[in-house]
């Protein structure tokens, strides 16, 4: 029997509108490793590169608030019901630097105006690259941190390999 994990409505757009998934594993992070080869980004949206939960992320199993720095190791058992819930941000506005790595079939796709169009975000390109074959974006984006996970989240389902830039990291 596998784990239900709820999924908040800013990341709907990875699991495809769906609001509950199964995963499997025995904590946390596995859950995470499951859920990411069915639903690309979504480990990327709720962990950084060091492996630690992000800030805005907070997890429940079974209505229990796992800490923090706990949170990669918590265990979980088939049935469990695990909640990932966005923290509260008010108006808050944050900026975040990404690399964007686009494949062939999307390199002439306005996905940047997109970006800046569809979610209430600020785009800024500090660096690009972009032959016929691939193109390689240094992306500055700011807003609500919710919006930019929306935004972020977004570009992962379209097929583009986000990146946070070392500073982010």
């Amino acid at each position: 029997m596998p784990v239900v994990v709820r999924i908040p409505e800013a990341i709907h757009p990875l699991t495809g509108g769906e609001d509950e998934v199964t995963a499997e594993g025995n904590t946390i992070s596995e859950l995470f490793d499951d859920l990411d080869k069915r639903f690309p980004g979504i480990r990327q949206w709720a962990f950084d590169g060091d492996g630690a939960l992000r800030s805005y992320v907070s997890v429940f199993v079974n209505r229990r608030e796992v800490d923090s720095p706990e949170a990669p190791s918590g265990r979980v058992s088939p049935g469990d019901y695990v909640s990932l819930v966005p923290t509260i941000a008010g108006s808050a506005k944050a900026t975040r630097r990404v690399y964007l790595t686009f494949p062939q079939e999307l390199i002439r796709e306005p996905i940047i105006f997109r970006i800046g169009h569809e979610f209430k975000v600020v785009t800024n390109i500090r660096g690009a690259s972009v032959s016929d074959n691939i193109g390689l974006v240094a992306l500055e984006i700011e807003g609500e941190p919710a919006e930019l996970d929306r935004a972020i989240a977004w570009l992962g389902k379209k097929g583009i390999k986000v990146e946070p830039l070392p500073d982010e990291a």
